[in-house]
């Protein structure tokens, strides 16, 4: 396997269709209602773990989801995800709540489902594309606490040296029993921008 060091940096945040769309309940807005970006406006380096697979690599999401959480919210504890049959992944962790601050963590487990992806790669130009819709529950909130969001990660090779930059982009959009929903017309309600400065890591096995 291999590992890649990856400064996350905040380049945008915007609500292309108003702050009256926005609720607790939107995607982004409660730490960890998105795993990718946990803790949106915070600026961590985290590392990205990957192993071969057929054609090349793929993400390690066993260590990369806890990883990325606790790199993003220094307050939560996570060891490792599992990978559920027909579902997908699911985290556990303990953070604090919005009641308890401090002392106790309360223990949560969020699954995250890939509903739909994509992916494109240009070797000519040393870039690729990854286009995500992530279905993710926590199951503390059952039968709410579900989230849906679009993310988009764009990285490209330096061309001196090793190393590539890039940027994530999540789409956060509204539940259907969200009283906006409708008005929403199923387009995004959120979207939160990061570049990414991606450092190679020694190998290891």
């Amino acid at each position: 396997c291999w590992q890649l060091e990856v400064e996350y940096k905040k380049r945008d945040v915007r609500f292309p269709q108003g702050w009256g769309m926005l609720n607790p309940k939107v995607p982004g807005v409660a730490m960890a209602s998105v795993l990718r970006l946990p803790n949106v406006g915070a600026e961590p380096v985290v590392r990205w773990r990957f192993t071969p697979s057929p054609g090349g690599s793929k993400p390690d999401w066993a260590s990369m989801l806890p990883g990325i959480l606790q790199g993003f919210w220094s307050e939560s504890v996570a060891s490792t995800a599992v990978r559920r049959p027909g579902v997908g992944w699911a985290l556990t962790f303990k953070s604090p709540t919005a009641i308890i601050r401090k002392g106790n963590l309360t223990e949560r487990t969020v699954t995250s489902t890939w509903l739909a992806g994509e992916t494109w790669q240009d070797s000519s130009a040393k870039q690729c594309l990854a286009v995500e819709w992530v279905r993710q529950k926590d199951e503390l909130e059952a039968p709410e606490g579900v989230t849906d969001y679009k993310v988009l990660t764009a990285l490209r090779r330096n061309d001196k040296g090793s190393g590539a930059t890039g940027l994530v982009r999540i789409a956060a959009f509204l539940q259907p029993v969200d009283d906006n929903f409708f008005e929403a017309g199923g387009n995004a309600v959120a979207v939160y921008e990061y570049a990414l400065k991606l450092s190679p890591e020694a190998e290891s096995t």
